[in-house]
């Protein structure tokens, strides 16, 4: 089973510019495509997406992001 983060680069996602964390919560902006590639790893897990993936405002950009509790990884 493949982990969110690794989900998320292999959709094209960069790490270094794309895929941002605090210690080992995990953020990505809010779009079509993640909310796509969220939906699946939750399914897959039988996760809920609105408690494993909550959503807030950036206070930089304003725009919405999810924070997906405990999925940061390093390689």
């Amino acid at each position: 089973m493949k982990t969110l983060k690794e989900m998320l680069i292999e959709a094209g996602f960069r790490e270094d510019k794309e895929i941002f964390h605090h210690e080992s919560d995990l953020y990505v902006y809010v779009t079509p495509l993640t909310t796509r590639i969220i939906e699946d790893w939750c399914n897959a897990n039988g996760y809920n997406k609105e408690w494993h993936c909550p959503t807030f405002r950036d206070q930089i950009t304003g725009k919405m992001m999810y924070d997906c509790a405990f999925q940061w990884y390093e390689n």
